[in-house]
């Protein structure tokens, strides 16, 4: 038999640009974007949670619906433990019911887990639709609204099934995050942390003063207009910096994970009982404690940190009840993983990374030594 040999050639530069805008209230700023001529005949599918559904869906449909153009809310359970497959399932099976097809945009209203579903939809429903993200909490502007990430949960591991799908936009509605509560703001605070350990000293100690100095509460920072919009933007601009120099997470963008190694992998041992970014805040207040053994930060400067977040009503110890063996479990799950190594990044001091070995951005720590380590925490 002849063999033949063919190349399919798919060369193509994408530019897959998108504008963010930050503000207060931005209900008519959106409505501008759905009326540009990418997305203005498309039928408008609005997802979002049972907790924002009554906050600020409805008045986005209200607003398109006063601008001639119609739309349909699509709700879930609220919570990290209803980012499954099984909703994003359910919310397909509701929109193809409703009619959608490739004639669609989706547009997602809510925190995190809204975006990571509503953009894995995005992804996959006819083979991929435009999205829009409407972030309406501070965990959400911080860490997923920005950079195409999209994804779900599994029993094994947070974030493990999903595809990269870049937004049409994304707009952080700073105005919405008077309505959260003392938690969902510490959930957006680690987040913030994260990003000042990792690319801003100013910023870490901008937040310290606020915090730790004087003592300030969540709910008083968010009140507080002009932090709040300095956080907002900060945390902005340090995730653009890191999503436009490695989109797909080859490398340099592995740094927004710090603290997530551990921290994801106690979400899932938790069974999700904690918040997102309660786990991360442990994750990162561990990773700290783990670099100081290996010299990448001092023992003052994760003091700085354990006591920060300490000081934001963050948690920084694993809490009783879960064992190494659930973390450990979860932990080989993670998709920085590679050649059955788990691999950690660590800040180089206070508002810096370090770099290993060819430029990577993270290093193999074997599990033996991620277990003993963790054992001694518990201990």
């Amino acid at each position: 038999m002849t063999v033949t040999r063919m190349s399919i050639d798919l060369k193509r530069v994408v530019d897959e640009s998108y504008p963010l805008v930050i503000g207060r209230d931005l209900e008519d700023e959106l409505g501008q974007i759905l009326a540009g001529p990418e997305l203005a005949a498309r039928r408008v599918a609005i997802i979002t949670d049972s907790n924002v559904a009554r906050l600020k869906a409805g008045a986005i449909r209200q607003m398109l619906r006063n601008s001639g153009r119609g739309a349909e809310i699509f709700v879930f359970s609220a919570g990290e433990e209803n980012k499954t497959r099984a909703t994003k399932e359910q919310l397909e099976d509701a929109m193809i019911a409703a009619g959608f097809n490739r004639d669609s945009v989706i547009v997602a209203v809510g925190g995190g887990v809204v975006t990571d579903l509503a953009g894995f939809i995005a992804a996959t429903f006819t083979r991929g639709i435009p999205y829009v993200s409407y972030s309406t909490t501070l965990v959400g502007a911080a860490d997923a609204a920005i950079g195409g990430k999209t994804a779900v949960d599994t029993p094994a591991a947070t974030n493990l099934i999903g595809a990269f799908h870049q937004p049409r936009a994304v707009l952080i509605d700073i105005a919405t995050w008077a309505s959260l509560d003392a938690p969902k703001i510490c959930d957006g605070m680690a987040e913030t942390v994260k990003h000042a350990c990792i690319a801003d000293a100013d910023f870490f100690a901008r937040l310290e003063d606020a915090f730790v100095n004087r003592g300030m509460g969540p709910e008083e920072f968010v009140r507080d207009a002009d932090l709040a919009e300095y956080t907002a933007r900060r945390n902005a601009q340090i995730k653009q910096d890191f999503v436009q120099s490695d989109v797909h997470e080859g490398n340099r963008r592995m740094g927004l994970n710090l603290g997530h190694t551990i921290g994801r992998a106690l979400e899932a041992a938790l069974n999700y009982r904690w918040a997102h970014g309660e786990c991360v805040a442990v994750g990162l207040n561990l990773q700290a404690r783990l670099g100081v053994g290996f010299g990448y930060i001092s023992a003052a400067d994760q003091l700085r940190l354990e006591r920060l977040l300490a000081a934001i009503g963050l948690p920084t110890q694993i809490p009783d009840g879960v064992s190494v063996q659930a973390i450990m479990a979860a932990m080989k799950h993670d998709k920085k993983a590679a050649g059955g190594q788990i691999r950690f990044v660590f800040q180089d001091g206070i508002g810096a990374l370090r770099l290993f070995a060819q430029g990577s951005y993270s290093r193999a720590v074997s599990a033996a030594q991620i277990e003993a380590f963790l054992s001694e925490q518990l201990g």
